[in-house]
């Protein structure tokens, strides 16, 4: 699998697939969630909702990944990733399985690319170093069809730390 990092909006990410960093109530007010949700609609929203309504909780468990439709997105899925508990603290483990996760989801809708952010570095407060770390931990482990991975940053400022954390963590960077 080729891994990438670019700068921007991961509502602006070249994948067939792309993945939010969100809390456990899926609410999708701000970041990588507001972003989706703004670009794609409240048909976004609406069908995090429903996945919320349909699982008999009040909140999802961290590290799972819930697929919806992209809206007006020309994506075939949002992948929402439950970064954090319902606190927002995150971990190591929590991100490590928001990757595994996504990218078999990201499988099982037969995509060939898919765009994550950094998990759990907005909402969580989780340290962008260590979280990069964590999924490139999760990366190197991987056993995936999936040909492209791209990680999104929202700074361009951002982007070489972020190579430069996956290359450490034993990545290799496109």
């Amino acid at each position: 699998m080729r891994v990438s990092v670019i700068a921007g909006d991961i509502a602006d990410a070249p994948a067939d697939a792309i993945c939010t960093s969100t809390n456990p109530r899926l609410t999708l007010m701000m970041g990588t969630g507001g972003s989706v949700r703004d670009r794609g609609g409240f048909e976004v929203l609406r069908a995090a909702e429903e996945v919320l309504a349909n699982s008999d909780r009040t909140s999802l468990p961290p590290g799972s990944v819930h697929v919806t439709t992209a809206g007006k997105l020309p994506y075939k899925a949002i992948l929402h990733c439950i970064a954090s508990d319902a606190t927002h603290r995150s971990s190591d483990a929590v991100i490590r399985t928001c990757v595994v996760n996504a990218l078999a989801a990201a499988e099982s809708l037969d995509c060939t690319s898919l765009a994550m952010p950094v998990f759990a570095t907005g909402h969580a407060h989780y340290k962008f170093a260590k979280s990069l770390a964590a999924m490139a931990e999760a990366l190197r482990s991987a056993n995936t069809r999936l040909e492209h991975l791209i990680i999104v940053v929202r700074d361009e400022d951002r982007v070489d730390d972020a190579k430069r954390a996956i290359r450490d963590a034993g990545v290799t960077i496109a």
